[in-house]
């Protein structure tokens, strides 16, 4: 009977990541992946987010920060024993909260300002380093009143691990996408009329001598205005600039 049932939760959870792999926003993606998540361990909630080795955190909530993930973001994240954990390695894990948390656990200021006000009873968590700097993590909660999680959920959220690592590849990618599309927007705002000019023509697909001939300026002062498109734009090229479009639209 068990063997069903996990294989029910597997059958949901992969209908739930492919589900997930066509979300359009990072917010989208993180509804359909926490339900999946969720169902999978029969958790009360699954949070995903990242963790940077610069020392911040952010979570990625379906429907936008609570007050909760507010003041983890904002400060929490460092008394996390997860963070912890992942600041002092670079190597992936996936662990209960039993195999971090010592007997005094409860006398923390973690415990104190958040774990316990939040109704938070055991977790589960998977942090996945995705590149040097930045880490993508899945939490798996149950609150107070639910029984502890045991060896069985450790083992189906190990068999996950493989996917939920590329959900937050795709997660971190559509995070980098609108961040840099709204760098892009904020540039252009910024342009001047010419230089947006210019730019329009660079992508049409145009070069320093015949954006000169269209707008009867000599090369030198098209080549000065490219230089001021890209530093505001912050690219380096007119490969870079066309991408940098394309992602803003």
């Amino acid at each position: 009977m068990q063997s069903n049932i996990s294989l029910d939760r597997f059958g949901h959870w992969s209908g739930g990541v492919a589900a997930a792999a066509m979300a359009a926003t990072p917010e989208e993606l993180s509804a359909r992946f926490t339900a999946a998540a969720s169902g999978l361990l029969g958790s009360d909630r699954a949070y995903v987010g990242f963790y940077r080795r610069d020392i911040t955190s952010l979570t990625i909530d379906d429907a936008g920060p609570d007050r909760w993930n507010r003041d983890y973001d904002a400060r929490l994240y460092r008394q996390d024993p997860f963070f912890q954990r992942f600041a002092s390695t670079r190597q992936d894990f996936l662990l209960p909260l039993s195999a971090l948390r010592n007997g005094d656990f409860q006398r923390t200021p973690y415990y104190r300002e958040f774990f316990g006000p939040s109704d938070s009873f055991d977790e589960i968590t998977g942090v996945f380093n995705l590149d040097g700097l930045t880490a993508g993590y899945v939490t798996f909660l149950r609150r107070n009143g639910a029984p502890s999680f045991g060896d069985q959920d450790l083992e189906m959220a190990c068999a996950a691990s493989s996917a939920t690592r590329l959900i937050l590849q795709r997660l971190l990618h559509l995070c980098r996408s609108r961040d840099k599309g709204a760098a892009i927007r904020d540039g252009r705002s910024r342009l001047s009329r010419r230089e947006a000019e210019v730019a329009r023509h660079l992508v049409e697909g145009g070069n320093a001598k015949t954006i000169s001939r269209s707008l009867a300026v000599s090369p030198g002062t098209v080549r000065n205005h490219i230089k001021q498109i890209y530093r505001k734009l912050g690219v380096h090229s007119q490969v870079e600039l066309l991408a940098a479009f394309r992602e803003a639209a």
